[in-house]
């Protein structure tokens, strides 16, 4: 994983023994400093992966309106995906 210095802060937490050791163990099992694998860690959780087959991301518009739809939180999926999922 490519890390690019940029403006970084400082964040403080406290673990238990138990979860530091398993971090330090998983870091050194990967030659990889803590403050690497904590951050590897937020971005795969935070960040997610993107499904890059997903119509959400690949499709137009389902309409060429405004957009707006009043039911679009109860049938959100339908809108998406079709009638078919």
């Amino acid at each position: 994983m490519l890390h690019v210095e940029c403006d970084m802060r400082v964040v403080q937490t406290t673990l238990s023994e138990e979860e530091h050791k398993l971090l330090e163990e998983y870091a050194r099992s990967r030659s990889k400093s803590i403050k690497e694998v904590v951050r590897e860690a937020v971005r795969s959780v935070v960040e997610g992966e993107v499904m890059a087959g997903d119509p959400i991301f690949s499709r137009p518009p389902a309409s060429k309106n405004t957009g707006r739809r009043d039911n679009g939180s109860v049938e959100h999926d339908r809108y998406l995906y079709g009638d078919n999922q």
